[in-house]
């Protein structure tokens, strides 16, 4: 069974294509678990006539609200009951393949584990050819510099992973970095190389937008306004760090101290920590160099 955590706030431009598409996935075994974070519009209308025609579709009615995204896919965890687990965000649309083709990536896991796909950039109009996520990372020295987490939406993850993490640090910035965190130090990340689903961008979206095209996404990421470290992704690896230190070998807590003394380094002291501790971002150190530089 596969636990769909759909967090919703006034999405009734799209929330419908998005259950249509979770409903049309060819892997059927799930249930699509939803809280809605106060919505003013025709949400919760929507969401109630497809859990009349699904019974697999699970409209939680709490009363909570929890004024962000993240701590409402966060609340969402504690209803989930399933041995696999995927975040959806109300305004995407899956391939029907993808529940498929994550699950049949990690079902022969027993220890913490996930699995993610890429994606389509999606404006309403307009696919991008190029994909969403342009770095992979599979261990905590090529991660920490990318500022974010796998984007939650291509991310399945286990049971005995979640188990792991089910005490949260003081300071969590999104749901998605801090399963993707978890992953990379108490367990596996596996990345499956298909995008499968559309990625919508518009206005509303909570963390961004993506630029269609790829020579953007690069000047994007070069921008003086996209910095090497995040202040809020930064402290958030270091909350992390502080909540799980005893659990940490201890080639990973030298990796997490180096990150978290980065910032008071001078620019050839940062030069010397990059090469000594392996940082890079994806599989490239050049990448992390050429940020530094310019």
């Amino acid at each position: 069974m596969i636990d769909i955590l759909l967090a919703t706030y006034n999405g009734e431009q799209f929330i419908e294509n998005q259950l249509l598409s979770i409903i049309g996935q060819t892997y059927k075994n799930w249930r699509l678990v939803i809280h809605d974070d106060g919505s003013s519009d025709q949400t919760i209308g929507i969401l109630k006539k497809y859990q009349s025609i699904d019974e697999r579709i699970c409209l939680v009615e709490d009363g909570v609200t929890c004024h962000s995204a993240a701590k409402n896919f966060l609340h969402l965890l504690t209803y989930s009951k399933a041995e696999y687990i995927i975040f959806c965000d109300q305004d995407d649309i899956w391939f029907e393949s993808k529940l498929q083709t994550l699950f049949e990536a990690i079902a022969d896991r027993n220890s913490p584990a996930a699995v993610y796909c890429n994606a389509f950039a999606y404006n309403g109009v307009y696919i991008t050819k190029d994909k969403v996520s342009l770095f992979e990372r599979d261990c905590l020295a090529n991660s920490l510099f990318l500022n974010s987490g796998v984007q939650g939406c291509s991310l399945m993850f286990n049971r005995a992973l979640l188990n792991e993490l089910s005490d949260f640090p003081e300071f969590i910035v999104m749901h998605d970095h801090y399963i993707t965190m978890g992953a990379i130090c108490f367990g596996e990340i596996k990345y499956v190389d298909h995008s499968l689903m559309l990625y919508r961008q518009h206005f509303k979206n909570v963390t961004g937008n993506v630029a269609t095209s790829f020579k953007q996404r690069i000047f994007n990421f070069f921008n003086y306004a996209n910095p090497i470290l995040d202040r809020d992704h930064y402290e958030a690896n270091k909350s992390f760090f502080e909540k799980f230190k005893d659990k940490f070998t201890p080639e990973q807590t030298s990796i997490f101290k180096a990150y978290i003394k980065f910032p008071s380094l001078n620019f050839f002291e940062k030069i010397y920590y990059i090469f000594k501790h392996n940082f890079r971002i994806g599989n490239n150190k050049s990448v992390l160099l050429l940020k530094l530089f310019f």
